[in-house]
């Protein structure tokens, strides 16, 4: 052997005694064995069993714990400015026969077009919090067009109803004859009109200079009016006070109080709509109360609608990003005005009850649109009762298309996706005097329809598993480990009765030696005493 290989043999032997077999073993007595394994056994079968018990209703309590709305909570970040896309599907309705209907009084006929697609950024500004567990906010919309997404282009002409001067010629058609023949000359010296011609951007954000809105404004016996230029959602681009104010629950204290509104503008009551139908309540649709049964309804509030909106249980699931949730959508009581359901009777304007109530499916805004005769539905009057939508050529309802719904995580109260799907027409009715109105059929002209679409992301999604997930994996990990402790433990009684731990048949045999060496000393001692 030469001078190296000496050298590497006692490593060699080294390690190979290092990782030899059962060298755990060899340092331990079968007494020291024995209490590692039952000990290690009984430890993980007890730690196993109490995960099964107590981990998902530990993690359950720290979880809502950690829901409620504060400013250091992660519910806040997600809360204060939306982590997800939201996009507002905007389409718009041309009037194509326009100069028919009002040269020769023949059925309107309007076509939709778009969509015209907005990325719409959400925030809550001004936040003021307080000490009976509300927080107070303005929630601040900001608009961006999206080119790909749409399917009309914002220079696209849409006839329309010309919004200002039909508002003006209802509030004076109840005046008496001498004012209406007034009114008729100033409308029609001062720009006037049945319809007007825009692009698609001008109706929406963009504006348009408008002649009547101009003489209005400066006429000392009009309404006051704040501009001369027109659009559906003129000024709300980016404005943090168009909405109003809101005061809502963080459930700090009540987590079954968590995202309620408490009062809108100062009040817990719209004032539009008598008893329930205006009370303020349910959510802004962007804090939900958690693990609430699933057959309850959700209850929205938006601005735009000017009441409460109530999406019933469908029994439907429908899995978003790898997590299921349940349906909840409109219904044909939705819109209801009492023919339905006796309960809705108060969507029925105070002035227009108890003969005179809209048929069901459209709620009459003519409370919060100053007296217009303008009406909320579901697109294309879905559910709404035939009279609204055979006024006119171009209403073709249709369930996947026109739906309004949420899908809802009902244990934390996360929406997983959302398609709030509304339509806004104006009643359109014939007058003897005003001469825009002379010989034209009643009808309800579609003035816009618009559905904001969200849908939850994979990041978020990922959180959301995860918060899911985690009873049942502490709960699966109990199981592990309770089925680890019981197999040590059956493996140790096993070993104790085959008597086969490491090193028990070399402590048998010295056993065994020494009760045989024991009788032997004992015979000599007693030769011994014999012989003395």
């Amino acid at each position: 052997m030469n001078k190296n290989t000496s050298a590497i043999f006692p490593l060699a032997v080294a390690w190979k005694s290092l990782f030899r077999p059962n060298m755990c073993c060899s340092c331990c007595g079968v007494t020291q064995q024995k209490v590692w394994v039952f000990g290690f056994g009984t430890l993980f079968a007890v730690s196993g069993l109490l995960a099964i018990i107590c981990w998902p209703g530990f993690i359950d309590t720290q979880i809502v714990k950690a829901l409620p709305l504060t400013p250091t909570s992660k519910t806040f970040e997600k809360w204060e400015e939306l982590p997800i896309p939201v996009y507002v599907y905007m389409y718009l309705w041309n009037w194509t026969n326009a100069a028919d209907v009002q040269a020769f009084g023949v059925k309107p006929s309007f076509k939709q077009l778009g969509p015209y697609v907005y990325r719409e950024d959400r925030k809550k500004v001004d936040l003021e919090w307080h000490a009976n567990g509300t927080v107070t906010f303005n929630p601040r919309r900001t608009w961006f067009w999206e080119e790909e997404l749409s399917g009309g282009k914002q220079t696209d002409l849409i006839t329309a109803p010309h919004l200002p001067s039909l508002a003006a010629a209802n509030q004076m058609r109840n005046s008496n004859a001498f004012l209406k023949f007034m009114f008729n000359q100033a409308l029609n010296t001062n720009g006037g009109h049945l319809f007007v011609t825009y692009t698609a951007a001008e109706w929406l954000f963009d504006s348009f200079y408008d002649e009547f809105l101009h003489y209005a404004k400066n006429n000392p016996l009009a309404p006051e009016v704040e501009s001369d230029h027109f659009a559906w959602f003129l000024n709300r681009n980016g404005s943090k006070d168009f909405e109003g104010t809101f005061t809502v629950h963080t459930g700090v204290g009540d987590i079954k109080e968590m995202g309620e509104i408490k009062f809108w503008k100062g009040q817990n009551h719209t004032g539009w709509y008598e008893g329930e139908c205006g009370r303020l309540n349910g959510s802004t649709t962007d804090l939900f109360v958690p693990d609430e049964p699933k057959e309850k309804a959700l209850t929205i509030f938006i601005p735009d609608t000017c009441r409460i909106i109530n999406l019933e249980f469908t029994g439907e699931t429908e899995t978003i990003q790898g997590i299921t949730g349940w349906k909840y959508e409109i219904t044909p009581n939705t819109f209801d005005n009492g023919q339905i359901n006796g309960n809705a009777k108060c969507w029925c304007p105070v002035d227009r009850q108890p003969d005179n109530c809209p048929a069901t499916g459209a709620t009459d805004l003519a409370p919060c649109a100053e007296g217009l005769p303008m009406y909320l539905s579901a697109d294309h009057f879905m559910y709404a009762d035939e009279s609204y939508a055979s006024t006119i050529n171009g209403y073709k309802p249709d369930y996947d298309r026109n739906n309004f719904y949420i899908i809802m995580e009902r244990k934390l109260g996360v929406p997983l996706k959302v398609n709030a799907n509304v339509m806004v027409t104006l009643l359109i009715e014939a007058d003897d005097v005003i001469d825009i109105l002379k010989d034209l059929p009643s009808f309800y002209a579609p003035l816009f329809t618009t559905a904001s679409r969200a849908e939850i992301d994979k990041a978020l999604a990922s959180e959301l598993k995860l918060a899911l997930n985690l009873p049942a994996i502490g709960r699966y990990t109990g199981v592990g480990l309770l089925v680890l402790g019981c197999i040590l433990i059956a493996v140790g009684f096993l070993l104790t009765i085959k008597r086969k731990w490491y090193g028990q048949a070399e402590s048998d045999r010295l056993a065994l030696k020494d009760n045989e060496e024991t009788p032997n000393e004992a015979k000599i001692e007693v030769n011994k005493v014999d012989r003395n």
